[in-house]
């Protein structure tokens, strides 16, 4: 069990580090070149939506194999894109969006299969993806530091060392003799509601955290804050979950998220409204792989791909002319809305989620 923590722990420190060298690279290389805004398109395109043909690809290569050695693949794949994460940051932002895409893709199935039981994989996804929200943070201010040269070499090293870390913690004949042990694969839903309304609520999700611009972030201290908060939330949403159950954490932190942002101009509310807001992340994630047990890089694929459609009203210039205060708390209930609604139907169904 402690080498299934350390892994953990290396993907989630790799995570912080990928997304950091990915805006390290977007703010302190390629801004101020020619097509800056085009490049801004390709990089997410690359980042986000391919994710779905990349899981649909590392998911065809484990099928058939056991836990352990589904593991082994997904760690290679996350390897791999740090490596061209790193190398991109010196060609293309092509490059760099693929890097980024393969390593998401690698280690969020490596998160799933290195899960010593069902119970623990809400909790695992949570403290996988909260790093990200520190890592772009960091790396855009890292970017402007007059020391940037080596900060990329420090953090480039680390990667490595980290990527090496990760194939080394997949060694040996007895690592991950509980992996993969979650009992009865039971079918989708008709229908596959749990999909549709997951992938909405994540587009939702990516449109009001882009599109919500809160008028006291002004400062840096502010906005380490909230990127805290943000991560935080992410983190704290796992682990409510196999706590209190699914259904409860969702509707806690929604209900809560709905409030605080309509009470958004107090700097104090809209730090919780983040918080509570991106709770639901690691819940979306799970509820995705429980529909797709066995595809774990198309249930993160499907997932990223409606966070690149989330995007793309605010990068366009199409955002709804509504107040933030309301866009937040409209989003939230209408995520509140479309889970509830899932999850009653799942656990009526299984008797697994809701409880």
């Amino acid at each position: 069990m402690r080498r299934e923590r350390a892994v953990l722990g290396v993907f989630s420190c790799m995570h912080f580090l990928v997304d950091a060298a990915c805006a390290f690279a977007m703010y302190g290389v390629f801004r101020g070149r020619d097509a800056w805004y085009w490049h801004i398109f390709l990089y997410n395109f690359c980042a986000f939506a391919l994710q779905m043909p990349l899981g649909v690809v590392l998911d065809g290569i484990c099928r058939g194999k056991s836990a352990v050695e589904k593991y082994r693949c997904s760690a290679g794949i996350a390897v791999l894109g740090a490596v061209l994460t790193l190398a991109g940051g010196f060609t293309h932002v092509i490059v760099l969006g693929i890097g980024n895409a393969l390593f998401h893709v690698g280690g969020g199935a490596g998160t799933i299969w290195s899960s010593e039981e069902e119970r623990s994989v809400c909790t695992r996804l949570g403290v996988f993806v909260a790093p990200g929200a520190l890592g772009l943070f960091l790396g855009n201010v890292w970017s402007q530091s007059a020391v940037r040269g080596w900060i990329a070499l420090a953090g480039a090293l680390a990667l490595l060392c980290f990527g090496g870390m990760l194939l080394w913690l997949g060694r040996g004949e007895g690592f991950g003799s509980c992996f993969g042990r979650f009992g009865e694969n039971r079918s989708a839903s008709k229908g596959g509601m749990v999909v549709v309304c997951c992938f909405l609520v994540v587009v939702l999700r990516s449109y009001v955290g882009m599109a919500v611009a809160f008028p006291w972030k002004n400062t840096v201290f502010l906005g380490v804050v909230c990127t805290a908060a943000v991560a935080g939330g992410k983190a704290a949403g796992g682990f409510l979950s196999d706590r209190i159950g699914i259904y409860r954490a969702v509707t806690v932190s929604l209900v809560f998220a709905a409030l605080m942002y309509g009470l958004g101009s107090f700097w104090g509310a809209g730090i919780l409204a983040l918080l509570f807001f991106n709770m639901t992340m690691p819940l979306t994630l799970f509820l995705m792989w429980k529909e797709m047990r066995e595809q774990p890089g198309l249930a993160f694929g499907v997932l990223t791909f409606a966070l690149f459609l989330g995007f793309l009203p605010v990068y366009f210039q199409n955002v709804l002319p509504m107040d933030y205060r309301l866009t937040g708390s409209l989003g939230s209930l209408f995520s509140l809305v479309m889970l509830m609604g899932v999850i009653r139907r799942k656990g009526a169904a299984d008797g697994s989620v809701s409880d």
